[in-house]
């Protein structure tokens, strides 16, 4: 949607067309996985788009370590060679232009632009000077997207968090489109609501940002269902929308969990049996990738199934994972029913994260779930810190138990030591 004031600059008008057309030479996505560490694989990439998804951001990528580490380089950075897996944005995450910008230069050719990563809020971020604790720093911000603008063959975008003041995250984001971004994706809410703390995203922020610039801009954050898809873009008039949370526990989010060509409903377990055949064509760096997207698709069964839980911790090859899915599929009783009147939020892995979240202003709140109502459960802060400790204990404990059962087997599988 165009805005009210005409950018500004002598270029500006000829880099908004600019950006319009690399938009429209992507196919005008309006559906967006988002980028997401050790998550958006190609694996996981590719089964989204087979279900609704048209734009897909690699995982966020160290700019540094890329630049000087061959093997995270190819550890993290997994194009899909063939074509499968376009459009296709690396996001690279650093505060030094002439790194971000050799990063860029290593990527470019294996993708169709490059995002740079101010979104996100973790402490991790913090102290390495890159994500939304950038937005700190607005001259540096802006700098960086106009290096990479300026040095590089793509087009450059950028993916930002809201700073407490609107008219301060429009001015940001006015700044950056005239540095030469070609799109902006923006998270409806401050660096501060994170985790706990996430409160509803803000979707009149977003459309305030909409109607200032001339460049597309993809809104992110409260996006559970198809619902709230066509909502957030009705509200905010955003050229997309972007999910992350929610559709790595569901997703056919984009299609209302019905396959697109036969139609038929997708539930958790079809979800989970289409991931492992895609991570057969397209093997993840790593098993603990598997396992983590399955304990978000098979939430619920594997809250119930305890025993099947371990078979899945010790699983060490697809072919010990492919049984114990097909055994939690057994136990579809247990299932959320996105998109459906059963609709069980309980039983949701995503709805377990945003329940009572607390919003920005420090009081309870609950945040836009599946369905785009709000949770029936509620609970306070206090309750919230006791369940994630004991989330906590309850991990190091079985830490602590397969590693005394490591342990154990190594001894067994010993040889024996003659004693002269």
């Amino acid at each position: 949607r165009p805005s009210q004031a005409a950018p500004r600059g002598a270029h500006a008008p000829v880099m908004v067309a600019s950006a319009w057309d690399f938009w429209r030479s992507i196919g005008s996505p309006r559906h967006v996985c988002a980028p997401m560490v050790d998550q958006s694989e190609a694996a996981f990439r590719v089964l989204t788009r087979s279900l609704g998804v048209q734009l897909a951001y690699t995982p966020m990528l160290h700019a540094r370590l890329m630049v000087e580490a061959p093997a995270y380089r190819a550890h993290t950075f997994d194009p899909e060679p063939d074509g499968v897996d376009r459009p296709l944005v690396a996001q690279l995450a650093g505060h030094d232009a002439s790194v971000l910008l050799a990063a860029g230069r290593l990527v470019q050719s294996h993708v169709d632009a490059v995002d740079i990563n101010f979104g996100c809020p973790q402490g991790i971020a913090r102290k390495g000077r890159y994500g939304a604790f950038l937005l700190d720093e607005p001259e540096l911000t802006v700098s960086l997207v106009r290096a990479l603008a300026e040095g590089l063959d793509v087009p450059v975008t950028a993916k930002v968090r809201l700073l407490p003041s609107v008219d301060a995250s429009v001015a940001l984001c006015r700044r950056m489109q005239e540095a030469g971004a070609s799109a902006l994706c923006v998270h409806g809410r401050t660096k501060e609501q994170n985790k706990h703390r996430s409160g509803p995203a803000d979707w009149a922020a977003i459309a305030r940002i909409v109607e200032a610039l001339d460049i597309p801009v993809i809104a992110n954050g409260g996006i559970a269902t198809a619902d709230d898809v066509a909502e957030c873009l009705a509200r905010t008039g955003a050229a997309a929308v972007m999910s992350s949370e929610a559709l790595l526990e569901n997703p056919a989010l984009f299609c209302a969990n019905v396959d697109p060509d036969s139609g038929a409903y997708l539930d958790q377990p079809e979800l989970a049996r289409r991931y492992l055949r895609v991570c057969r064509q397209l093997p993840p760096p790593t098993l603990g990738h598997v396992r983590s997207h399955l304990f978000k698709l098979l939430h619920a069964p594997l809250r119930h199934q305890p025993l099947l839980r371990e078979d899945l911790l010790e699983a060490t090859s697809l072919d010990d994972v492919e049984p114990v899915v097909e055994r939690l599929a057994a136990c579809s009783h247990h299932q959320p029913a996105f998109h459906t009147p059963r609709f069980d939020a309980a039983a949701s892995w995503y709805w377990r994260h945003r329940t009572a979240a607390v919003s920005a202003d420090g009081e309870l709140g609950e945040t836009r779930g599946a369905g785009g109502a709000s949770s029936p459960e509620s609970r306070s802060r206090a309750e919230l810190e006791a369940a994630a400790l004991e989330r906590r204990d309850r991990r190091r404990r079985e830490k602590k138990r397969r590693r005394r059962q490591r342990g154990a087997a190594s001894v067994a599988a010993a040889p024996a030591v003659a004693v002269l």
